[in-house]
Order: C-alpha cells, then structure tokens, then sequence
C-alpha cells in the first residue's frame, strides 16, 4: 500500500514537471485542477492562480512579475502545433475568465493589462502582444497564426543608439528597455477573426464583427461589419 502511494506520488510529480519549475511567488491552486507537461516560474512578485476544473497541458507559463488568473473550467493545451506555447508575464497582468479554450501566445509587459471573457478559443500560434491594454469579450473565435498586438512591440532609435544597444546587450538583440508606442484593443462579443488576421494598436472590433483571413485591421471594426484586405477595408453590415 505504501508503496503504491510512493508511484502515485510520483507519477504526479513526472507528470507536473517539477524539476522544471521554480515557484518564488505565490501559487493558488483550486480543486480539480490538472496540470499535464506543464512548466512553470513564479518570480518572488509573481502570482498564478489556477480556479476549479482549470486543465493545462504542454504549456510553459513564467511570470516575472505580475498576475496571472484562469477561470474555471478553462483549458490550455499545445493543440495540433509541434510547438509548445507559452504565457510570459515580465510586468503586468492576464485574465481569463471561465470556459475558455486557449492554444496561443500571450506576451504582457510594461504592467499591460489583459481580460478574456468567457467561452472564447484562441488557436494555435495566435500571439496576444500587450504592453497597454487589451479587452477581448465572450464567445469569440479566434483562428490560427493570428496577431493581436496593442504595441509597436519596439522603439524606433537612430542607428547609433540601436548599434550601441545591440552590441551591449549581445548575444540577445532586441531587448527593451522603454516601453513603446501602444494603444489599447477592444475586442467585443460573438466575433469571428480569421486565419493569420492582424489587429493592430488603438482598434475596437465591434459585436459580431468578421474579420477576414490575411486581413490586416488598423482601425476600428464597427458591430456587424466585416474587415478584409491589407490594409482592411470595412464592408457594410453582415447579415444576422
């Protein structure tokens, strides 16, 4: 008996990935909780909570500082992707709220702040960029390889001053240290954005909105129309 206590044990530990984990934060864990190839890191001013029926499979999630709340009944997987996505949080704060089905990428930084409602899929290799503000609403349908960014993602320096940067700071190229120019996204409810569409800073997409594949969304998408192109032109009202 006490053996098989001791597999139990650790089976659940194999299958939670601890020697990977660093947890220096704060971690809350509700009931019924499963967490499958899953690595974490919690910095010491970093808190995860994970609420009832929460499941996480194949998910690196590192929060340097910040939050992270999932609701309940949400699920995060790798999906059909042979690569294993991530949340990295290094200031700032993600929510998502219950019944959700997450596959992609979420990067917040520079205490941006971002809310997903209830009921939404975001597929695989979607990238979430906030540094700012982004809203995303209830039962949305977020397609693949889409691109939802609230930030210029860099600052724009004279070739002296990124030179400088880049030779500094080698081998990592790229590193920020200002925040760049950002505005926030408000994504509604019951909206459907397609394959590899990019929302850019400063747009509102409104109830019900279609945003075509490939399209590229610079400004905002009023309720019940549809968004397509490169840059997105915005066609009269979609039938109910």
């Amino acid at each position: 008996m006490i053996q098989k206590i001791i597999n139990r044990i650790k089976n659940i530990a194999n299958r939670f990935n601890f020697s990977n984990n660093q947890i220096l934060g704060t971690f809350i864990k509700k009931e019924n909780v499963t967490l499958s190839n899953v690595e974490i890191k919690l910095g010491v001013k970093a808190k995860l909570t994970l609420l009832e029926g929460v499941k996480i499979h194949n998910y690196k999630i590192v929060i340097e500082e910040g939050e992270l709340i999932i609701g309940e009944n949400t699920i995060l997987e790798q999906g059909n992707s042979s690569l294993i996505p991530s949340i990295y949080i290094s200031s700032g704060k993600l929510e998502i709220g219950h019944h959700n089905v997450i596959k992609a990428e979420f990067c917040i930084r520079f205490e941006g702040h971002c809310t997903i409602g209830n009921y939404n899929c975001l597929n695989e290799l979607t990238e979430v960029r906030c540094d700012e503000r982004i809203d995303i609403g209830d039962f949305n349908l977020i397609s693949y390889e889409c691109m939802i960014y609230d930030t210029n993602t860099h600052c724009i320096y004279p070739p002296i001053q990124r030179r400088k940067i880049t030779t500094q700071d080698f081998p990592a190229i790229g590193i920020e240290r200002e925040k760049p120019m950002t505005k926030p996204i408000i994504i509604g409810n019951d909206c459907w954005i397609g394959k590899r569409a990019v929302v850019l800073k400063g747009c509102i997409i409104g109830n019900e909105a279609i945003l075509s594949a490939c399209s590229v969304v610079t400004k905002s998408v009023p309720a019940h129309h549809m968004a397509y192109g490169n840059p997105a032109l915005i066609k009269s009202k979609v039938n109910s």
